[in-house]
């Protein structure tokens, strides 16, 4: 696998060193005075959830970068030991916990097509679109404006069962466009 020069990772970059799969949360180049620059990063490893501090110096110590193969998968059910998923192509059926998925498994519907990272022949996490519509299922009528002067925003429950926050004109039944990464509403759909 090819090495990634430690100056260039970035939060969300998934990496390998130590022969294990991880992504990186934080990154932080250090150049103290009249030393060699560092780079400290903060990983997320995708075995166990476990947050470590790692270092990287010099010219010898560079991390390499993962090598995903991608499939497109459907999204099955969701039940007490994780969420269920199977191989559009294979019919083979396998289960991630909601620890791989993060908040990607509030935005999954059954029977939704994802597409699915493997890495060493293991699932280790999804890809959503950057954004989705969903339906508002449940929503207040009409919030009260108080002293405002912005924006007046609502709880909205949408279709997955997520509380968002959406303007006041949004109604029960509306259509949405919400950002997959954060939960955020974009617009109307």
């Amino acid at each position: 696998m090819p090495t990634i020069d430690p100056v260039k990772l970035r939060p969300g970059m998934k990496i390998v060193t130590d022969g294990n799969l991880y992504v990186v949360t934080e990154f932080n180049h250090r150049t103290p005075g009249n030393l060699r620059s560092f780079v400290v990063c903060k990983l997320r490893s995708f075995a166990d959830g476990r947050v470590i501090e790692k270092t990287f110096r010099g010219a010898a110590d560079h991390p390499e970068e993962a090598d995903f193969e991608q499939k497109t998968c459907s999204f099955l059910y969701n039940d007490g030991d994780g969420y269920h998923f199977m191989d559009s192509k294979t019919f083979e059926q396998f289960t991630l916990s909601e620890e791989y998925l993060g908040f990607s498994a509030k935005m999954l519907r059954p029977e939704g097509d994802v597409v699915v990272a493997f890495w060493n022949g293991n699932p280790v996490g999804i890809e959503l679109p950057p954004k989705m519509v969903f339906e508002v299922v449940d929503t207040i009528e009409a919030p009260s404006r108080g002293n405002s002067s912005g924006n007046i925003t609502k709880d909205a429950t949408i279709d997955t069962g997520v509380v968002i926050q959406v303007p006041a004109f949004v109604k029960k039944g509306d259509k949405v466009r919400i950002n997959t990464a954060d939960g955020s509403y974009v617009e109307r759909a």
